[in-house]
């Protein structure tokens, strides 16, 4: 496609206003980048970058992309770990990170807010009101509430705990690719019975819309008790979340473990005494402080029962804060000091042991590359298995870091088929694509480029993340 970037950028900007128009090429590259390994492409690079305001500059931004037939790739912070931040061809980038507005209507018992509004900012803006945000992104110092929208993840074990972000969504705003804008849903806190908008634009991951304000319930923020288990080995801990389910053992809010490597590592880097074996950590919730303390109680009664080393109820927050952080400084070792290929298993729940078993076997015996590490480390409790696959070096080719994500990606995703599980954190589109056919066959992806085609017949959002084009 032939674009003349001068005139791009002066129509744009008389859309937005020049100052929200970059056409530069250090920042084209910028937007070009995301968290995959390898570095960008000519294709990945976008013509321009434009930061509209609110939904009427994206419905001009997008009518008028949508007349030239020009892609629209939308950027919240960039921090998807499969791809989905990166433009699969050249294209107009619209970053939502202006579009942060946010009211708060607690006698309504919602609150409203633009995609742009970062997660922790959100959530200090709902403490107040004693409210809490059901979605923990690792990323949440500069993940956006669209981004999370968009792909509906909340991360730890709260799926199983709270249910998804999208379930305390009660409405939208959005732009559609041709410029209409829509509204969605409800202003009553009890959600549309039936066929409704809402529930095909949540989770859609910008493919058949561009969010430009979430309406979402106010939840009471819960109390809340730590505990921390020290165990022999991670496969011991995947027995406890195994006996959990099976048992019927309320679930925890979060659920996180560390394998004995990753313990170690995040433990030292916190000041702790490096734990001998592998390291789960658990957070119980309820409406009050007594019955948190009773259901934190009756769980360590539980996760006793499975032998572990030690386990106990963690009382100081200063101790807790150190446990906690622990996993952060884990996963900022192997995503800082080498090269790391990741993956997301979540499998049925009987076959955790198995799955991660298997998993093992496959990041220690890559094809594309001999000598790494395995690391392991995440929301075990929802149940999801993060198998990493670490080189102490980021001297490796491009080719080799996209075969070994590739490998990686491949064969882990036919684990989630063998084992029953999907993408339940990541989102699906791009690098995953080929996996929807794998699992769900031919017939349901041709169902979701028909709904992709009715949303958007020019195909101009998000354009090769449904196709799978990296």
């Amino acid at each position: 496609m032939n674009i003349d970037l001068k005139q791009l950028t002066k129509d744009l900007a008389e859309m937005v206003g020049k100052e929200n128009v970059f056409s530069d090429r250090p920042t084209a590259l910028a937007y070009a980048k995301d968290t995959m390994p390898w570095d960008v492409e000519d294709h990945h690079i976008p013509y321009a970058v434009v930061r509209p305001a609110d939904s009427r500059e994206v419905s001009a931004v997008l009518a008028y992309a949508s007349g030239r037939k020009i892609p629209v790739h939308t950027h919240g912070s960039g921090t998807s770990l499969v791809g989905l931040g990166r433009p699969k061809t050249n294209a107009i980038v619209l970053d939502t990170g202006r579009m942060q507005t946010l009211e708060i209507f607690p006698e309504r018992g919602y609150f409203e807010v633009g995609p742009g509004m970062h997660i922790g900012k959100l959530r200090k803006a709902l403490a107040p009101h004693n409210a809490l945000l059901p979605i923990f992104p690792g990323s949440e110092p500069v993940a956006t509430i669209g981004g999370s929208v968009s792909v509906n993840t909340s991360a730890h074990a709260v799926d199983a705990s709270l249910c998804k972000p999208g379930d305390y969504v009660l409405g939208l705003e959005v732009v559609l690719p041709t410029g209409e804008i829509l509204q969605t849903g409800t202003e009553s806190t009890r959600k549309p019975a039936g066929i409704e908008a809402t529930k095909f634009l949540v989770g859609s991951e910008g493919l058949l819309c561009i969010i430009t304000k979430i309406r979402m319930r106010l939840i009471p923020r819960p109390h809340m008790a730590n505990i921390v288990a020290y165990y022999r080995s991670t496969e011991d801990i995947l027995d406890t979340v195994m006996a959990m389910y099976k048992q019927g053992v309320p679930t925890p809010l979060f659920f996180e473990y560390l394998d004995e490597k990753a313990g170690k590592i995040g433990f030292e880097a916190v000041g702790l005494s490096p734990p001998t074996g592998a390291v789960a950590m658990m957070s119980m919730h309820s409406a009050t402080e007594i019955g948190c303390q009773e259901k934190a109680r009756l769980f360590l009664e539980f996760v006793k029962k499975s032998n572990p080393i030690e386990a106990r109820i963690v009382t100081n927050d200063a101790e807790w804060g150190k446990i906690w952080s622990s996993r952060a400084e884990a996963g900022n070792y192997v995503y800082r000091l080498g090269s790391t290929f990741g993956s997301e298993i979540t499998p049925r729940v009987d076959k955790l042991r198995d799955a991660f078993r298997e998993a093992k076997e496959i990041i220690l015996n890559l094809e594309s590359f001999q000598g790494n590490e395995f690391y392991s480390f995440g929301h075990i409790g929802a149940p999801t298995i993060h198998a990493y696959a670490f080189m102490p070096t980021k001297d490796i080719s491009n080719e080799v870091k996209k075969a070994v994500t590739m490998e990686v990606r491949e064969k882990t995703e036919a684990l989630n088929v063998k084992y029953g599980g999907c993408g339940g954190e990541w989102g699906l589109t791009a690098q995953r694509a080929g996996f929807l056919t794998k699992k769900y066959g031919s017939t349901y992806v041709e169902v979701l480029v028909r709904i992709k085609k009715a949303f958007d017949p020019e195909n101009i959002l998000n354009r090769g993340n449904l196709e799978g084009w990296m």
